[in-house]
């Protein structure tokens, strides 16, 4: 968005910003919000504190540096009432909760949770934090709602580190499915609609992960790895009973009678006439077509059989070199394919929302090092990127040159009206000079 178009959306922004500044706590810290949101939405060549104070007038460096660093306000509340806006404007009941993770490249090793990690969207093993994200995604729109900063073992265990960059002495190491439960479990707590979740083998092949999803009452549709293991028929047990070697010592859980198999040899023996032809979606080249299979397993968690059966699908790449993704799903038999398809192929808004929120929001713009710095600075770029949407779903995919603001705003709480571009208004924000 350039300064221009900034410029012309100033009503709707300081309407959309009404809601949240109560959220920040001290007086002072409302206009550092505003001009920070504002600044990562006025592009530039990077977006740090920095280059936004210069961009934007009345920005302090060292002043709005605290207000990121060290400023006392909560994240949590900030990112708890994005998710109350979400569920406003893009809510839905069939909607998608999908989860990834992205690298954020650093140097050195004092950021909080750098370490050389596969990082997915990198491609590639480098020195690098991983966040692992939450996307809403209905029809009605998608943006990014939540995340959570992963922190590598060997960093949660070492107090040093720790105090260093301000890590809280309630956290402790979770694995990234772990995160990603706990952000599920804050979204149902918060009432935000949503009936599917989506992700890639990383939570498909965590049994505590899938096993919870299915407590919730919701369904999933995950990826699973090609090793995972399966029943293709109801796995018999064996009675629990005393173990021979350890009198008096019962085992804790009851193990089938018979092995299970790799996924891969499961769906080898599948008939040719088990595949379909579907649309997955409208890609920029066209529709994106696929070969679906599907049959019903028990899923092997923990070397037990999971408690119900699942359906297991296959996608295949149409061409003379097929690609193949497993995938596992708990939806009810009467859910056609198709659905099953849909939901798979909604996880592209993930790598969307990525891509919008470094390239538009400053997302891997930061330059803290510190716990607090990383979760203010990225929850406020979630609030800039959900702006942006908004506007995308008011007047269309791109915000045109010439668009200015036009009537009511759906950002707009309903008892409150945008006065934002009068003299008297002390929350306007004007660009500098050198931005125009």
């Amino acid at each position: 968005m350039d300064a221009t178009q900034l410029r012309r959306l100033k009503p709707e922004l300081n309407c959309f910003l009404d809601r949240y500044l109560p959220l920040f706590g001290r007086a002072e810290n409302q206009p550092h919000a505003c001009r920070f949101v504002q600044g990562l939405l006025a592009g530039g060549e990077r977006r740090n504190v920095e280059n936004i104070a210069e961009v934007v007038n009345g920005g302090v460096v060292r002043t709005m540096q605290k207000f990121i660093a060290q400023g006392i306000w909560d994240d949590t509340l900030v990112l708890a009432e994005l998710r109350r806006h979400v569920a406003e404007n893009l809510g839905d009941e069939d909607a998608v909760l999908n989860f990834d993770e992205t690298g954020f490249p650093k140097k050195g090793t004092k950021s909080v949770g750098v370490k050389r990690q596969y990082a997915g969207t990198m491609g590639r093993i480098d020195n690098c934090q991983i966040g692992v994200f939450a996307n809403y995604c209905s029809r009605h729109g998608h943006t990014l709602v939540d995340r959570r900063l992963f922190l590598p073992e060997e960093w949660a265990m070492d107090a040093e580190r720790r105090d260093a960059s301000g890590v809280p002495a309630a956290v402790v190491f979770r694995t990234k499915p772990a995160l990603a439960a706990e952000m599920i479990q804050d979204a149902v707590a918060a009432g935000i609609p949503f009936r599917w979740v989506g992700g890639d083998s990383v939570y498909g092949d965590s049994p505590t992960f899938v096993q919870m999803i299915r407590a919730l009452g919701k369904w999933y549709v995950l990826d699973s790895s090609a090793d995972a293991h399966v029943w293709t028929q109801v796995p018999r047990l064996r009675p629990v009973q005393k173990n021979g070697r350890h009198p008096g010592r019962p085992r804790k859980l009851p193990k089938a009678t018979r092995k299970p198999i790799a996924v891969v040899e499961a769906v080898a023996a599948l008939p040719a006439s088990a595949w379909r032809r579907v649309t997955v979606a409208e890609g920029s080249q066209g529709p994106r077509i696929y070969e679906y299979a599907e049959l019903q397993v028990w899923f092997s968690e923990d070397r037990c059989p999971a408690g119900e059966s699942e359906r297991l699908l296959v996608r295949r790449s149409v061409g003379q070199t097929a690609d193949v993704k497993y995938q596992r799903s708990n939806a009810p038999s009467n859910i056609p394919i198709t659905r099953l398809a849909a939901v798979s192929g909604c996880r592209w808004t993930v790598e969307q929302d990525f891509q919008a929120g470094k390239g538009e929001c400053g997302l891997d713009e930061y330059e803290t090092r510190g716990w607090i710095g990383w979760h203010h600075h990225t929850a406020l770029s979630l609030l800039a990127m959900f702006f942006l949407e908004l506007q995308r779903v008011r007047i269309g995919k791109k915000i045109p040159a010439d668009d200015g603001p036009r009537g009511t705003c759906r950002t707009c709480a309903p008892a409150r009206r945008s006065v934002l571009g009068r003299t008297r208004n002390p929350r306007l924000v004007a660009l500098a000079p050198a931005a125009k």
